[in-house]
């Protein structure tokens, strides 16, 4: 199972000795000897142990000429659990001015009772050679390096639509922890110890304390905010440039155990993000070893007409004992490949599986809070929630258009959609925060509509967040013929002008901004959609 992967960059005249000094002193600990430098680069076999469990090394070298290259491979038994084995593979390139280090942590289990699953955690070498890069006078990471440094946000608007920004960069490489504190101030999981175990991995970013949580939300929207103590992990964009979150609150992080155990499982949520297009850029032991042979026998070709029949036949003798080996080893990677394609599947099933299960309980609970909440059964009456639970097992968000079907096949006692609605709602199909949307009609439909029957507007809009409702339009607005024209619909043979609207994101982009424009009937008591679509023109527009 492939448990961590990373790679992380390197200049300055000091580099190399900060880098293979920290693999040393790993190797020392690990095989209970320590390995003369030149040792370090050249290829070998070792045998030591930790304590009463065994280890075992490989030593790739290739390291005369450009790019130079070196793999270390060292297998041992894990300390408590006994049917697993840890295989750590660290590997450098050097090229001119940089020096590239990757890392990949895997376990093989040898056993079906093996049940005890693997706490994810920084690999002690990276950890030396980080800081014997930070420590030495001329070493330094190469380019902008995920973690490096903890960062802000939430000092004012402009830290929002920077961070932004920085969500939506459709090159971004690594991920975002985005990490807030309490009401009291407090940061449930320390973001200057968690920035150091996600160097090279993600950007640790901290919500600074007192920052106003409705403009983050209304900016960031909320799948990618975070408040009140809770921790949320942004994936890296995928093709689409669909950005996924996984959003842990505070009692779900306290629930987690101490500190360690918490950066230990956001490492885990991180990783397994990361781990795949990190293991794409591993500097391989197979590849040090095709290159050192390549360089051989070009060495060999080279000075072949110097050279007797008797050395030819030792070079020959040594070349196929090297492609042996070569063979030997390639089929442990290919059953090994074999091992992470199988244990992929299965997780990409059971996260299927999970994702499906979670939605589902996240809109039960909605609708159970929206609809059958104590005290309002003189207004509640029966749904059949099926087509909902459909519309939850479905990865993709739902668009618009669904969204406002769904409620009135769900609500047609309580709301009226008019076709004006429908065709804006069909022109938004690449909106993108489809469930939001969901959320807020329900609220609509029901509290909000309960709420005007029994105090008005005034009491009614307490139900939606800042920044998502709005009761009128400006008078620049309302003074513009041609703009009240566009919120003017056909309902009931006669022209309404609906100026309240719902509202998510602030810009024009339609993939991320929505307006919902209605009106209230109180006659036949039925709130009445008649726009859903895109942000229509302001003055300011």
């Amino acid at each position: 199972m492939l448990v961590y992967a990373n790679r992380l960059c390197f200049q300055g005249a000091d580099a190399e000795q900060a880098v293979f000094k920290g693999i040393g002193v790993w190797l020392k600990q690990q095989l209970g000897y320590g390995l003369h430098p030149d040792q370090l680069k050249q290829d070998g076999d070792y045998a030591g142990h930790r304590g009463e469990k065994r280890s075992r090394l490989r030593i790739h070298g290739c390291y005369d000429g450009v790019p130079a290259l070196c793999a270390w491979v060292l297998k041992h038994a894990d300390d408590d659990v006994r049917g697993r084995r840890w295989i750590v593979e660290v590997g450098v390139k050097k090229t001119a001015g940089t020096l590239e280090v990757t890392c990949v942590v895997k376990t093989d289990e040898h056993s079906t009772l093996v049940s005890n699953p693997v706490s994810a955690s920084q690999p002690r070498v990276i950890w030396y050679i980080v800081r014997n890069i930070r420590t030495a006078k001329q070493a330094f990471f190469a380019g902008d390096v995920p973690g490096e440094n903890l960062k802000n946000v939430g000092q004012d608007r402009y830290s929002y639509q920077a961070f932004l920004e920085e969500i939506e960069r459709h090159d971004r490489a690594s991920a975002i922890v985005l990490v807030s504190a309490t009401r009291d101030g407090e940061y449930l999981v320390n973001p200057s110890r968690l920035q150091k175990t996600l160097v090279g991995l993600a950007n640790v970013v901290q919500v600074v304390e007192g920052s106003n949580s409705y403009e983050m939300a209304e900016i960031l929207g909320k799948p990618q905010s975070a408040w009140d103590g809770s921790v949320n992990v942004l994936s890296i964009p995928l093709a689409s440039g669909f950005v996924r979150s996984r959003y842990f609150l505070p009692d779900e992080i306290q629930a987690w155990g101490r500190e360690p155990q918490r950066v230990s499982q956001i490492l885990a949520w991180v990783t397994a993000n990361t781990n795949i297009p990190r293991l794409r850029m591993h500097v391989r032991p197979e590849g040090v070893r095709l290159l050192s042979m390549r360089r051989r026998m070009a060495k060999v070709r080279m000075a072949s007409a110097q050279m007797d029949i008797a050395q030819l036949r030792q070079e020959l003798d040594e070349a196929y004992e090297r492609i042996d080996n070569q063979e030997s080893y390639f089929n442990e990677i290919v059953e090994e490949n074999a091992t992470l394609q199988n244990d992929l599947l299965s997780y990409k099933n059971h996260l299927a599986d999970v994702e499906d299960k979670l939605r589902q309980k996240n809109f039960a609970l909605n609708f159970r809070r929206e609809v059958l909440s104590p005290g309002d059964n003189t207004n509640s009456v029966a749904f059949d929630f099926e087509p909902l639970l459909k519309l939850a097992k479905r990865k993709e968000e739902p668009s618009p258009l669904e969204c406002i079907e769904i409620i009135e096949q769900l609500y047609a006692d309580r709301c009226i959609l008019l076709d004006s609605a429908r065709s804006s709602a069909k022109k938004m199909s690449r909106f993108i925060h489809g469930r939001d949307l969901l959320d807020l009609l329900v609220k609509l439909v029901t509290t909000y509509r309960d709420g005007l029957m029994d105090g008005g507007d005034s009491k009614a809009r307490g139900v939606f967040g800042k920044g998502e409702y709005a009761a009128r339009e400006s008078e620049t607005v309302t003074a513009s013929k041609a703009m009240r024209r566009q919120r003017t619909f056909d309902y009931d043979g006669e022209k309404v002008e609906m100026y309240r609207h719902l509202k998510i994101g602030v810009d024009d982009d339609p993939t991320r901004t929505i307006r919902v424009h209605f009106y209230w009937d109180g006659d036949r008591q039925k709130i009445v959609i008649g726009y859903c679509g895109e942000h229509l023109p302001v003055p300011s527009h």
